[in-house]
């Protein structure tokens, strides 16, 4: 699969860190690899991975970044159903906010920033542990990559 040249120049602009370990094993599925070559050359400084930090150019690097795309879910603001006792939204609300901000929250609550898919597991787990056995449904899922 092929990233449109548009989108990684986009980023680069951005100023999204990029990375050039010409030895890392996983730069070929790396989205910091290939925004790398589309830092405009009218910048004169840009956000680089250092290539002397531990585990970087491993397989275990932990500035990796996939370049294949994932399924984000985006809103909460109808998962929080009326047969769901009252206590669950306020517990699932906190702990979102501890592993997060409250910031964050309300634009997942609402859709303005997409939920990854550790997070939709970390709001899952939120649900079980107050005792939801059902489904846990976001309002939509969108496939994108996971910048």
């Amino acid at each position: 699969m092929s990233i449109a040249k548009e989108l990684l120049i986009k980023k680069a602009q951005e100023g999204y860190t990029v990375c050039y370990v010409d030895a890392c094993p996983l730069r070929t599925q790396c989205l910091r690899w290939q925004v790398g070559p589309h830092v405009p050359n009218t910048h004169s400084t840009y956000r680089c991975v250092n290539p002397h930090f531990e585990s970087v150019a491993t397989t275990e690097c932990p500035m990796y970044r996939n370049n294949q795309k994932v399924r984000f879910a985006k809103g909460m603001l109808h998962t929080f159903t009326d047969d769901m006792p009252k206590r669950l939204e306020p517990a699932v609300r906190n702990g979102v906010i501890r592993k997060t901000n409250r910031t964050y929250y309300f634009e997942y609550r609402n859709g303005t920033r997409l939920i990854p898919p550790a997070l939709q597991e970390e709001i899952r787990r939120l649900f079980r542990a107050n005792k939801w056995t059902e489904e846990v449904k976001f309002d939509s899922y969108v496939e994108d990559y996971d910048w």
